[in-house]
């Protein structure tokens, strides 16, 4: 079963690992938001990801 983040700017950041997702939803930040990127945690994140 795949996992995602769901940007609230509409990106998806898919993988088959939490840690997948969570390192490419760190990257989206680093490029589109860095204004978020210090401010969201890891844990966060994982709270972000859906099962799809």
């Amino acid at each position: 079963m795949a996992k995602q983040i769901t940007c609230e700017c509409g990106a998806v950041i898919r993988g088959a690992t939490d840690d997948e997702v969570v390192g490419g939803a760190r990257e989206h930040m680093r490029t589109d938001h860095p204004d978020l990127f210090a401010k969201v945690s890891d844990d966060d994140l994982r709270g972000w990801i859906e099962e799809v």
